[in-house]
């Protein structure tokens, strides 16, 4: 799919850096393809969805993607890098309701708590 969402870390209503070399060793075993020098990552996940990220200062772009397995690695990814995941929408997605307070102030009114999952992160997405 050709829709693009976002992960990235916030701190007290700013950005905040994410831990790049973690995000890195996370998606690893997904790499199918890279130009570091470019920030471009083309990753495949176990059941054979791809997707398309772009790496810059602290945010993750995860671009024409897969449902399914490609998901799950975002979901993944999210938790480990302490991360939200933005969908152009203006929706933020958050693993707990206290990452709410660390938002900025336009972003917190109608971001929406989940269990991190792939299937999860889908059904938002569908529904908005």
């Amino acid at each position: 799919m050709s829709y693009s969402i976002y992960l990235q870390r916030f701190s007290h209503g700013d950005a905040a850096p994410m831990d790049d070399d973690l995000g890195h060793a996370l998606l690893a075993p997904y790499v199918v393809s890279a130009k570091p020098e470019h920030g471009f990552i083309r990753i495949r996940a176990n059941d054979g969805g791809e997707a398309t990220l772009y790496t810059s200062e602290g945010s993750i772009m995860v671009n024409r993607f897969a449902w399914g397995g490609i998901l799950d690695i975002v979901a993944e990814l999210a938790r480990q890098l302490r991360a939200v995941i933005l969908l152009p929408e203006g929706i933020a997605i958050l693993s707990t309701a206290e990452d709410r307070s660390h938002l900025p102030a336009e972003l917190q009114a109608d971001a929406v708590v989940i269990d991190l999952s792939g299937t999860a992160i889908q059904r938002v997405i569908k529904n908005v």
